[in-house]
């Protein structure tokens, strides 16, 4: 049994992070595996060349954005070492890590 108060809140906030690590993991590896059914012609074809452009930019962006949030993740857990992730992932993803840009949608 744990008597010291701060050491029971560091093992919580250690438990949660390994859960919040577990889930944006599952997220990244899910939106990889989409751009990866894109990149194969996996997916569903679209009516048109601007709709295959919005879908494949916005799959990159989410992709990237996700493994921006899993590195981040990993280095609240300790895990410093990325490159086991990192080398499974395409250069254009890797390029535009981080967070997504906004660009507001045209009203009316």
């Amino acid at each position: 049994m744990i008597r010291d108060p701060m050491q029971a809140l560091e093992r919580d906030l250690q438990a949660e992070r390994a859960s919040a690590l577990a889930r944006i993991t599952d997220l990244f590896e899910k939106a990889l595996a989409v751009w990866e059914a894109l990149e194969a012609g996996e997916l569903a074809p679209l009516e048109s060349a601007e709709a295959r452009l919005a879908r494949r930019v916005e799959l990159r962006d989410l992709t990237a954005e996700r493994l921006w949030m899993l590195i981040v993740q990993r280095e609240t857990v300790g895990l410093r070492d990325h490159r086991d992730i990192l080398d499974r992932v395409p250069k254009e993803i890797r390029r535009r890590i981080g967070p997504r840009r906004y660009v507001p949608r045209p009203t009316g």
